[in-house]
């Protein structure tokens, strides 16, 4: 026989090639259900042939049998890739509603039960106490629903604390998730070196690694790559988490900087992560990406702090206006603004007087400064120069004496044209460079004028003080001259600051951020209603005909008035309580001037935000609105997020998924292509036995 014995080789590989081939099919079965795990399949190849030599010099070979490749996976990479991409969206948005789903609870105003009729009750007790401002009855019930107002925004402001508070707990339990993935990850890395740098497949640990990865791209958006030693690496925020056999952790620690809200800093290091999808960016922007310190304007305390300039045209000398000055600084105490005021005399030149800022603890020491206060407010030969004004306020901006992010606005008081009217007139142009100056330094410039002025300068062709005020986002005011006029120049100038600083909390602009943005903007809706409250009941006449009283007060006064740091004044505890509500701008029996002004402060535009000034109920509504929309478009995001992830897993299990009509294919063919080798092997067998034992019997 020319094959000789090695025809068993070739028998046996072909029994092999089956037997191994079972296995892997088998093993593709026992499988099936398991988590990650990625179909198998032996790969076949002939064994190498043997050449042998003929007659005449001629060779020629035959075949040695079959032999097994490898056993690989049927993985498609890019299609892993794409899973993971579209995995990381899901964490984020599903967060993203979760959340909006807890503060939709929270609020709880679409069922009717939430802060808006607790609002509507508190405004409508004010409208029945003008009706009868000396009834018991009625005052009691304003002070209820005061108290009413009181618990419902305590009360939400806990549970957005508590909220925030978990949404942090939870960012640390990720960041603790992450670091159990990675280390398995680091793990599974040397496993898979060690096995296959001996020539062995290991597949099924491929497969747990596969899928920690696809668990880790739910968290955050970390990054995987394959080395050519079948290592990966994965980087998150560029940073290496997973080196061959090695791993990085996460820390979250409270700091000076951002109190006890967590962010994701890289172990051995103050260096913090960069995360910009997954769970874990959902968790923080939440939360709100900003500092959990206390009184931190980001995370929703108002910001009342306001840096007003009084310009006051040197040229314009008034008794009357010197006369009133206080009553504008009693306006601004009784308002409950964090205040700086400089006082500019402009001339030719213009100064701060004495150079100082005063507060509400020194500001007694200009109003007593008799001498000091005739001389600024006496007229002088020198016009008003706005141009030198700008200049100055500059200066101040440049040498950083305006506060941060404190809301700035100037009020020019004058009765001549812009730059006076002996000076060049103010072409348009001119007037846009001076409109420019003060917005590049965030100043609001508000114009008090007489109405020859206001359109327009001494020269016709010359610009009015309209176009600056309006320009700068300021207004323009009549100014007067008696002390009447000036008292309600001054009242209006009030309100003016007032709304500025209402403004300047309440136009938040748009972030990701969801609970701190709406803290923001319940504190600001919250802060500007009852510093209104306040100003208006501090102006009146209690039933007992003493001076008003604020109606709410700060729990802690080193705070401004938000949610869980407000409550009712002292003044209205008890049965006397009840005589200290304020309904009165006199003592006149029946007034009802305040219980009225009160009432309508729900239709009053004391607040701003994107579509302009607005009343506190149209803010509140925006609010709702807005959470409404948000969670609408979390949802739907979430929604197709979840169709595309299952698409693209449905895409790779098409090709990685066990498919058992396929592997019962499988199992038919390699039984058969084994039943057959054994065949071939009997016979070969049979051959051999047949020339082994008849060798030699012919002729006994």
């Amino acid at each position: 026989m020319a094959v000789g014995f090695s025809s068993y080789q070739i028998a046996r590989s072909g029994l092999k090639v089956s037997e191994r081939g079972l296995f892997v099919t088998g093993h593709n079965i026992a499988n099936a259900d398991t988590a990650g795990y990625v179909r198998q399949q032996a790969i076949i190849e002939t064994s190498p042939y043997q050449t042998v030599y003929g007659k005449n010099n001629k060779t020629f070979q035959y075949g040695l049998g079959a032999d097994i490749q490898e056993t690989r996976q049927i993985r498609n990479t890019f299609l892993d890739i794409i899973y993971r991409q579209e995995n990381t969206s899901l964490g984020y948005y599903q967060t993203r509603s979760s959340a909006i789903e807890d503060i939709e609870a929270i609020l709880n105003d679409p069922m009717g039960d939430g802060l808006q009729k607790v609002m509507n009750q508190f405004w409508d007790s004010w409208q029945e106490l003008s009706k009868a401002p000396e009834s018991l009855t009625v005052r009691a019930l304003v002070r209820e629903r005061g108290q009413a107002v009181v618990y419902y925004f305590n009360q939400v402001g806990s549970q957005l604390d508590r909220l925030q508070n978990d949404l942090n707990s939870e960012i640390q339990v990720q960041i603790d998730e992450v670091n159990r993935i990675t280390s398995q990850i680091a793990a599974l890395n040397q496993r898979i070196a060690s096995e296959e740098i001996a020539g062995d497949s290991a597949n099924d640990f491929r497969d747990q690694r596969n899928l920690l990865l696809d668990k880790l791209s739910y968290i955050c958006d970390a990054k995987a790559n394959e080395m050519q030693d079948g290592q990966v690496d994965v980087t998150l925020g560029g940073y290496l988490l997973v080196s061959k056999g090695s791993s990085k952790n996460l820390y979250v620690k409270p700091s000076s900087e951002n109190g006890n809200f967590y962010y994701p800093m890289l172990e051995g290091t103050e260096t913090q992560i960069n995360i910009k999808s997954g769970k874990l960016k959902g968790l923080m922007e939440s939360r709100g990406e900003v500092s959990g310190i206390k009184g931190n304007y980001a995370n929703g305390t108002p910001n009342e702090k306001i840096d007003i300039t009084f310009a006051v045209d040197a040229s314009l000398g008034s008794t009357e206006l010197r006369a009133q000055i206080g009553s504008y600084v009693d306006g601004l105490e009784k308002s409950g603004v964090d205040y700086n005021i400089r006082f500019v005399s402009m001339g030719s030149t213009s100064s701060v007087y004495n150079d100082m800022v005063y507060t509400s603890d020194n500001i007694d020491d200009f109003l007593n400064d008799t001498a000091g206060l005739d001389a600024f407010f006496s007229a002088t030969a020198a016009d008003g120069n706005f141009d030198g004004l700008i200049t100055t306020l500059e200066g101040l901006n440049s040498t950083e004496s305006f506060r941060t992010k404190a809301a700035k606005v100037t009020y020019v008081l004058s009765n001549m044209s812009i730059n006076g009217n002996n000076g060049t007139p103010v072409t348009a142009e001119d007037a846009a460079g001076y409109i420019n100056r003060l917005n590049a330094i965030g100043m609001k410039t508000c114009i008090a004028t007489t109405e020859d002025y206001e359109n327009q300068g001494e020269d016709v062709l010359e610009e009015g003080w309209s176009t600056i005020a309006y320009g700068t986002g300021g207004e323009v005011l009549a100014i007067g001259t008696d002390a009447d006029s000036y008292d309600s120049l001054l009242s209006d100038l009030n309100s003016d600051t007032r709304l500025t600083v209402n403004g300047s909390m309440s136009n938040v602009s748009s972030s990701t951020n969801i609970v701190s943005d709406l803290k923001i903007k319940l504190n600001s809706l919250l802060n500007s209603m009852i510093r209104e409250v306040n100003y208006l009941s501090s102006t009146g006449f209690t039933l007992d005909g003493n001076s008003g009283v604020n109606f709410f007060k700060a729990i802690d006064d080193d705070y401004p008035i938000e949610m869980g740091n407000f409550t009712l004044s002292d003044e209205l505890a008890g049965d006397k309580g009840l005589n200290n509500i304020v309904a009165s701008s006199t003592n006149a029996v029946g007034d009802n001037t305040i219980s009225r002004l009160i009432a309508n402060l729900r239709n009053k535009d004391l607040l701003e935000d994107a579509s302009g000034e607005v009343s506190i109920d149209e803010y509140y509504r925006a609010i709702i609105l807005d959470i409404g929309n948000q969670g609408s478009e979390a949802v739907t995001a979430a929604n197709n997020q979840q169709t595309l992830v299952l698409s693209a897993d449905e895409q790779r299990t098409a090709i990685s998924g066990v498919a058992m009509d396929e592997e019962l294919s499988n199992m038919m063919k390699y039984k058969f292509a084994y039943d057959a080798s054994s065949r071939v092997l009997n016979i070969i067998d049979s051959m051999i036995d047949k020339i082994v034992n008849s060798m030699g019997v012919v002729g006994r």
